[in-house]
């Protein structure tokens, strides 16, 4: 794999972080609703707020950290 431009390493900072923040942010509502099978969907703030957030951005950094792992291991260059 070809060294990487420091504007490339930038761009793949960018894309990481606003995949982690945003499946954050999925999560943490996702987290926070309360009665959305009954047909009353209210936002509530909790601790499954923070855990849905927590589990959100962990699972859009690993997201990435697989596709540079697959990346790396194919040779190509992206």
């Amino acid at each position: 794999m070809a060294e990487q431009s420091p504007h490339e390493k930038s761009l793949w900072t960018v894309v990481v972080v606003g995949t982690t923040v945003s499946f954050g942010i999925l999560g943490a509502i996702i987290g926070s609703m309360k009665g959305f099978f009954q047909g009353d969907t209210t936002f509530v703030f909790s601790f499954r707020t923070i855990v849905g957030f927590v589990f959100g951005s962990c699972a859009g950094w690993f997201l990435w950290k697989l596709v540079r792992s697959r990346i790396a291991k194919s040779g190509d260059d992206v």
